[in-house]
């Protein structure tokens, strides 16, 4: 492909990937307002924002872990007291999702993210000398941000990336281009406040597809890491950099006969419903075997689940959500469940938290990956057509499905026939990002996941290069021969 063709490719793709989510502009809100000026990482060119990040780059791979340990706990201690209002400040400006959802996630994130303790060096000692594997930064990464977690995204790439030694130039999403300079510029302060070290985190003052197209070609930068569909995560591929990309899902939630049927209802009700539908790994729809189908959909109820029986009124929701060019509609992405059934006039009591239907296996609102509290129940009559099913609803995403049962060869067989990169057990999908319905967490802090290009749940590690080191002449305690 010739490189005029390319960057005319590059341009289209990433226009039809960040556009469709862009929501209008929002004034940031009160409580964040935003510094004068430049400065605090924000500069004008592209070419400026990557040569100050390659110059902090370059002293920061210098640095002891000690300091870099110094780095992420002052990302922490800044960002700490300031979740609830980031986590409004993200729901004005994009309009998705809920407040105490975002705060959570912003909470996981900050805390809960992979940071220096995963860089262990690993060591093999033998007649044959020493042999040491290190992890060492790539450089400068160039990221691509989506506007579902903006917040989250800076922070967990920030703590995985900069632990692993590098910089970031941070390409923001339209839709979000408030916040994320908000949170790039108060980083920048938090860090160069604890540290005297400035630039760990770039941006520009007006982004523009241009500009990441721009970036993405840019000689120095060392990798991308890329939130989008597969068309642009291909790009990204062909860029000629190592990229990590995370693309689309569309979780199925199985449902066998064993399964405790008021966990699972719970479960999907409040993982569906949890920041209105938005994350990734959020269950999409519901595959049940036919024996019992209907008390779970009666529990579903109990749990918050509002029950469409008429045909027109899912007809209506459908068109209403689906675009004509089968896309979801950006009006209802992250709404609340009341709105979106107030908009298509279906009556309704109390305030329902996920809308339910039954559906086929065909049906729009199974098949696409649609960021909205709607979760379609499909029936199958047994275990392996639920099974088979799943795997053709999930779409070839291999991005998260789960399964409710208590026999363990189901669970066994749908975690290894799925093969996605999260796949969960009795429990809700958003437990795969490290936050607990408990209020615990459940493992590392996962915002960034690259399904397409394999990396699965990414953490520091993802972003380091693995280098060996070999001394035949020693080093073992064990023996000694001149």
């Amino acid at each position: 492909m010739q490189t005029d063709e390319l960057e005319t490719k590059i341009r289209e793709i990433l226009h039809q990937e960040l556009a469709k989510q862009a929501s209008t502009d929002a004034e940031p809100s009160p409580q964040l307002a935003q510094p004068e000026g430049l400065g605090n990482g924000i500069f004008q060119t592209v070419d400026a924002a990557i040569a100050a990040a390659k110059q902090t780059q370059v002293a920061y791979a210098d640095k002891p872990l000690a300091f870099r340990k110094k780095v992420i706990k002052a990302i922490q201690d800044g960002f700490g007291p300031h979740l609830k209002e980031i986590a409004q400040a993200i729901w004005d400006e994009t309009g998705m999702g809920t407040v105490e959802a975002k705060e959570t996630k912003l909470k996981d994130a900050l805390y809960n993210t992979p940071g220096v303790e995963m860089l262990d060096p690993e060591v093999q000692t033998g007649d044959g000398g020493m042999t040491m594997y290190e992890y060492t930064p790539f450089g400068v990464i160039g990221v691509v941000g989506p506007s579902t977690n903006p917040g989250e995204t800076v922070i967990n790439n920030s703590i995985m990336m900069l632990s692993g030694g590098n910089t970031l130039f941070f390409g923001a999403h339209p839709g979000a281009k408030n916040i994320t300079r908000w949170m790039i510029e108060h980083l920048n302060k938090y860090v160069e406040k604890a540290t005297g070290m400035k630039n760990m985190v770039v941006s520009l003052d007006v982004p523009s597809i241009e500009s990441v197209q721009e970036m993405m070609k840019h000689p120095d930068i060392a990798m991308l890491a890329v939130t989008g569909g597969p068309a642009v995560v291909h790009q990204a591929l062909i860029s000629g950099k190592k990229a990590v990309g995370a693309g689309a899902g569309n979780p199925p939630a199985i449902v066998d006969e064993t399964a405790n049927l008021d966990l699972a209802a719970h479960d999907v009700v409040t993982s569906c419903a949890f920041d209105n539908n938005i994350l990734c790994t959020a269950e999409k729809e519901v595959v049940v075997e036919a024996s019992v189908k209907d008390d779970l959909i009666q529990k579903m109820q109990t749990a918050g689940a509002f029950l469409i029986k008429d045909a027109d009124q899912i007809a209506t929701l459908t068109k209403m959500t689906i675009q004509e060019n089968g896309t979801p509609s950006r009006t209802y992405i992250g709404k609340d469940a009341t709105v979106i059934l107030d908009a298509a006039k279906i009556p309704y009591t109390g305030k329902p938290k996920v809308i339910t239907f039954e559906a086929k296996k065909d049906h729009p609102l199974v098949t696409t990956e649609m960021l909205m509290p709607i979760l379609p129940v499909v029936c199958c009559p047994d275990f392996k057509t639920a099974l088979q099913t799943a795997v053709e609803v999930e779409g070839g995403n291999h991005h998260t499905a789960s399964i409710h049962s208590e026999n363990l060869p189901h669970i066994n067989q749908a975690a290894h026939r799925m093969n996605t990169s999260i796949f969960v057990a009795n429990g809700p999908t958003f437990a795969a990002t490290g936050v607990g319905d408990n209020g615990y967490y459940t493992g590392a802090a996962a915002f960034t996941i690259a399904t397409p290009t394999g990396e699965g749940t990414t953490t520091t590690k993802t972003f380091t290069r693995r280098r060996r080191f070999t001394s035949p002449e020693g080093f073992s305690l064990r023996n000694w021969e001149v």
